[in-house]
């Protein structure tokens, strides 16, 4: 085993492997890997190193082992790419990264920002919330926690604009729980019938009392947050919107079966058509502009560091820097206009310096270029510290 992955051309093993010898070297690695699990599997000085519980976690969620007779592992076969978990390990000098598939290996960061449809440019929008996670988590989980952070530091917001993926029904529920109008379209699309259960009409506790041509149901049952409604066959037969109608035909009546859920759907399906969405959620696409200056200003997504309280600091440290970025174009927009900004970059400057100190960073040697570049994009700022 040192000969082959510790030797000079140990690198085939890992990154020079061709398509076709992949499945071939990594029933090799797999074996080495289970023979040496097996090997110091009563060595408790072993046993307690991080590389060799590492080597157990990769043979449990990327193999299938197989027991003897007496109840101890066997062989190993090497598992399918589809039931392989998206949480599995996937580089073991970053256990914490996991793998999500349009994001990729690594992690994943939820950020909010406040918003206004004032577009003075003395008007302040800053990011608010920042929170890493690995990337297999679905972003429905991230909504929830978001709001709870911000209203705890006193920046709750009166109204979200988010995608679709954290428009799940439970978000808007606990949302309005939490005084926070939330915008955002559903997931999935309608069905074909021209006419859904939006169109029908209902009271506050979503029970029907109309169709959409105003007739009222003649039978209704409810369990739960389960509605079962049933129309006069004679009234449904001659209805002209019948074809349309996604009530079904049944022995004594035309039914139409629902959750509450279904219909609070449906509702903010038919809304989402509406002028009223549309210039509301237009400002949502401002948050894709702020995700390119995080990466651009910052290299947000090429970090030099590894593990998620790492990349977690990393993170949020760039997006006070993106703020920082912010706050000094409004304060230079309040500002008179003069020449006179060379002091306030000074003391901006050494105080980052005598900040960083205390963070055990060496930067003297770049205090003149830094103060080059921020004369040379003529920046002025003025913040408190």
């Amino acid at each position: 085993m040192v000969d082959t992955y510790m030797s000079e051309k140990s690198l085939s093993a890992f990154s020079l492997v061709k398509p076709s010898m992949a499945n071939k070297t990594l029933e090799a690695l797999s074996k080495d890997l289970f023979e040496l699990g097996q090997r110091f599997s009563d060595n408790k000085e072993v046993r307690s190193m991080s590389s060799y519980s590492l080597i157990l976690r990769e043979l449990e969620e990327q193999c299938v082992i197989t027991k003897g007779p007496e109840g101890k592992p066997q062989e190993v076969a090497v598992k399918s790419p589809r039931e392989i978990p998206s949480d599995s390990l996937q580089n073991p000098s970053d256990p914490d990264a996991t793998y999500d598939g349009h994001k990729g290996q690594g992690y994943q960061v939820q950020v909010m920002e406040s918003y206004t449809e004032n577009k003075d440019k003395t008007t302040l929008n800053l990011i608010t919330h920042v929170e890493v996670e690995p990337s297999h988590i679905s972003d429905v989980h991230a909504l929830i926690p978001a709001i709870e952070s911000v209203q705890e530091r006193d920046l709750g917001p009166q109204e979200v604009l988010a995608d679709s993926l954290y428009g799940s029904d439970d978000n808007h529920t606990k949302t309005q729980e939490l005084g926070v109008d939330l915008v955002a379209p559903c997931m999935g699309k309608s069905g074909d019938e021209s006419l859904s259960l939006a169109d029908f009409e209902y009271n506050a506790h979503l029970r029907i009392i109309r169709c959409p041509c105003g007739h009222a149901p003649v039978s209704y049952k409810t369990k739960k947050d389960r509605h079962n409604v049933g129309f006069a066959l004679d009234t449904c037969n001659a209805c002209p919107y019948r074809s349309q109608c996604p009530v079904q035909g049944g022995k004594k009546y035309f039914y139409l079966r629902y959750t509450g859920k279904t219909m609070r759907i449906e509702r903010r399906r038919k809304s989402e058509h509406t002028d009223a969405f549309a210039n509301k959620y237009r400002y949502r696409a401002g948050v894709e502009a702020t995700m390119s200056e995080y990466n651009t200003l910052t290299g947000v997504k090429r970090l030099r560091v590894r593990g998620l309280k790492a990349v977690s600091f990393s993170a949020i440290l760039k997006a006070i820097g993106v703020n920082i970025f912010r706050a000094t174009a409004v304060r230079r927009a309040l500002m008179p206009s003069s020449d006179s900004f060379l002091p306030h970059i000074e003391c901006f400057l050494s105080k980052i310096y005598r900040f960083a100190t205390r963070l055990g960073f060496t930067i003297s040697r770049y205090k003149e270029d830094l103060l080059s570049y921020v004369l040379h994009c003529n920046i002025k700022p003025g913040l408190a510290f």
